[in-house]
């Protein structure tokens, strides 16, 4: 391999050897020595060449030949001295240091300057004034803290969290050495990144904040707390940010590396609700949730209790498109939402549908075309069985209740209206059963107004019954979830302006209770995405940590 020619231009006899500390002092004359200096800046030349002496065949003395190279002039007229000696001395020269040398020891001496006052400045008094980043947050910062950092490591303050703060330089070089990974580990240094887990997060943050190391039961691998919870930012933190969790769900290597067999139960996935409340319960895949996605508006999967064949289990009939059609009159005009849907007392969600507040107006549970008074009672099947069974003594009781006094007017009213009833609809174990088991009313009398088929319905119009021997009937209970997406929040009273039909457009056509009526993830994202504007952040609806444990 040859080496580099230089440029044809180049000129030999100004190279200022930048590579070098030190050149020759004739550089600024325009004549350095072709030698240069020594390494210590001490100058090596005395003349422009080193004399050969050529002796050819037959001479004893030789001639000596100048050897001054053609690019420094070629050799001199002078020639050498009939001793070897040059026959063109060179004046020494005092070498000067060239700019990188410069350049080098300036940098050299700030990087001792800076040392020395850094070294000042964290063993002098003020020395937390200047090592604090900023004001911790005021959950710990406050005596409740305190109190606990004394109670569980010892001492408060700062050092509850960082036991070394108060130790000084040495201590804090020997905490570096120890931590995960320590100061010596360059390789597991160089591949670690600030949203791994660390001994930290660990022995002081999840000492405290027990159930809170993990995002899901099984995942992978923790990330550090401190990744999305930025401390000394003032009085609260900083809000975590979607990048935190882009991290995960917008790396497709990193979710498949997530995806295998859960070892949790599904159950162990689902996020921990207020008691007593009921809830629609999907059942988590078996590989986990490992869609990745850049964004709410940008392929966000949908919501899984609106995934593809996802009913609803309640075994309640009830038809929304028939309640919102113009079959179904409350005071003479169709139902709108609001009359049977509710916010509580929060706004944020709407209170549990039940009979006694939004059924009993149009179900009113009638039996008897003749007198409407007398109703039948909700939640009890052996209570109806007792009103069937004693029909006499209901009507003598609605009689007094009309105002009759006289016994035979009673016992007459009652004998005439026992004997209509039979006569419309049966008596005894046929009466029983169409209460029952009969699901439309219409069979009983096909001429009633719609109003007066639904007041006259029986068990079976609205509810699942089964026959049982030992209790005539079972009725199987509505189950109405509160809550449909646990996973996500969700707050009603911030979405007033918005008509339910624009979240809830399948009601209109929905024919069976099984029918899930929820918003799908297209239409949330049609105002939360960059060109809705409305906020859309994971935040806005989710909470990283769902799952406490003990």
């Amino acid at each position: 391999m040859k080496d580099q020619l230089p440029p044809p231009d180049f000129d030999r006899s100004r190279y200022e050897r930048p590579n070098q500390d030190w050149i020759c002092g004739h550089t600024c004359e325009g004549r350095p020595c072709r030698l240069g200096p020594s390494p210590g800046g001490v100058c090596r030349a005395n003349a422009e060449c080193t004399p050969w002496l050529e002796t050819k065949p037959g001479e004893t003395k030789g001639l000596w030949k100048c050897t001054r190279p053609r690019e420094h002039g070629g050799p001199c007229a002078e020639g050498p001295g009939p001793t070897g000696t040059c026959g063109c001395p060179i004046i020494p020269c005092a070498p000067e240091r060239t700019l990188r040398n410069l350049r080098g020891r300036i940098t050299w001496a700030v990087i001792a300057l800076t040392v020395a006052l850094l070294l000042l400045a964290i063993a002098g008094p003020w020395k937390w004034r200047f090592i604090a980043p900023a004001r911790v947050s005021d959950p710990h910062r406050n005596a409740g803290f305190n109190q606990l950092a004394q109670e569980r490591f010892g001492q408060p303050g700062c050092a509850g969290c960082h036991p070394a703060a108060e130790a000084g330089i040495g201590q804090w070089l020997l905490a570096a050495y120890h931590s995960d990974p320590g100061l010596l580990q360059f390789s597991r240094l160089a591949q670690a990144t600030t949203r791994q887990e660390t001994r930290m997060d660990r022995e002081n943050c999840v000492a405290c904040h027990r159930g809170f190391e993990r995002h899901q039961p099984d995942v992978v691998h923790a990330h550090s707390c401190s990744a999305c919870h930025r401390e000394h930012q003032g009085v609260r933190m900083a809000p975590p940010s979607d990048v935190g969790c882009a991290h995960c769900h917008q790396d497709a290597a990193q979710l498949a590396s997530f995806a295998s067999p859960s070892k949790s139960p599904s159950a162990d996935f689902d996020p921990p609700v207020s008691a007593g409340a009921v809830v629609f319960r999907t059942e988590r895949p078996s590989q986990g949730r490992t869609t990745a996605f850049r964004s709410f508006a940008d392929g966000h999967p949908e919501f899984a209790a609106r995934s593809v064949g996802r009913k609803d289990p309640d075994s309640l009939r009830f038809p929304h498109a028939l309640h919102l059609g113009t079959t179904v009159l409350l005071g003479g005009r169709k139902l709108e939402c609001a009359d049977c849907h509710q916010p509580d007392s929060t706004g944020s969600y709407m209170n549990r549908i039940s009979f006694a507040g939004n059924c009993r107006s149009c179900h009113a549970l009638q039996f008897d075309p003749f007198n409407p008074e007398l109703t039948l009672p909700h939640g009890s099947v052996r209570a109806v069985v007792g009103i069937v069974e004693s029909l006499p003594l209901q009507y003598v009781d609605l009689a007094r209740r009309k105002g009759l006094r006289q016994t035979d007017e009673i016992n007459e009213f009652g004998r005439q209206n026992v004997a209509k009833i039979r006569q419309t609809l049966g008596g005894g174990e046929q009466l029983l059963r169409l209460v029952l088991f009969t699901p439309d009313p219409r069979q009983v009398d096909p001429k009633l107004s719609s109003e007066r088929r639904a007041q006259l319905a029986g068990c079976a119009y609205c509810h699942e019954v089964k026959a049982d021997p030992k209790d005539i009937a079972v009725v199987t209970p509505p189950v109405i979830p509160d809550r449909w997406m646990v996973g996500g929040r969700f707050n009603h009273g911030k979405h007033v302006q918005q008509g339910c039909l624009e979240c809830h457009p399948s009601i209109t056509a929905s024919t069976a209770a099984s029918d899930i009526n929820l918003p799908t993830q297209a239409s949330c994202a049609r105002c939360h995405s960059p060109q809705g504007g409305a906020p859309a952040g994971c935040a806005i609806c989710h909470s990283y940590h769902l799952f406490s444990r003990p």
